[in-house]
């Protein structure tokens, strides 16, 4: 049998942090993280992104910018499609993102049509928190969609630690 490798799709926060060049000290913790993470567990897990995570980084303009454009570009993308437009549509009208933070929505869309292990974002306010992740449960359960682990470079489990990942085939 072979072992399948887990899978990341990575939102925009996590290529901009790691690549932050700015003096914000709470920023800076993230950044020390998001390295760490990087450098130690990456290879455990299959990257993804997609056109939209790139579309959001291109936007305005900040220290790291063009690094952080590198890096999502070396990515495999996961295609925009008419079931991740839909999935977003359901999670802006269920109120699982606010309607001002569509982006959210679709961040989380690719994650769960595409049904990717694990979403990594540094965003816990509307994302990797306990709270979005029982209600992103029970509405993919209403829609027969498998629910991908919200979490952030601290939060996901650490396969150089010994702790065990999820693959796609576990629940």
């Amino acid at each position: 049998m072979s072992r399948e490798i887990a899978s990341v799709y990575l939102d925009s926060n996590i290529l901009s942090t790691l690549h932050y060049r700015g003096r914000d000290a709470a920023v800076l913790r993230q950044h020390a993280a998001t390295q760490l993470w990087w450098d130690t567990e990456r290879r455990w897990f299959r990257l993804l992104a997609s056109r939209f995570t790139e579309e959001e980084l291109a936007a305005g303009n900040y220290p790291g910018q063009k690094h952080a454009l590198a890096e999502v570009r070396r990515l495999p993308y996961l295609p925009f499609s008419a079931a991740v437009k839909t999935c977003a549509r359901t999670y802006l009208d269920e109120g699982l993102v606010p309607a001002s933070k569509p982006g959210d929505a679709f961040q989380l869309a690719f994650a769960t049509v595409y049904v990717v292990d694990y979403l990594l974002t540094w965003n816990q306010t509307h994302l990797a928190n306990g709270e979005t992740q029982e209600k992103l449960k029970r509405i993919n359960a209403e829609h027969g969609w498998r629910t991908p682990l919200l979490m952030s470079p601290v939060t996901i489990s650490k396969v150089a630690l010994g702790q065990s990942v999820r693959r796609r085939h576990e629940d």
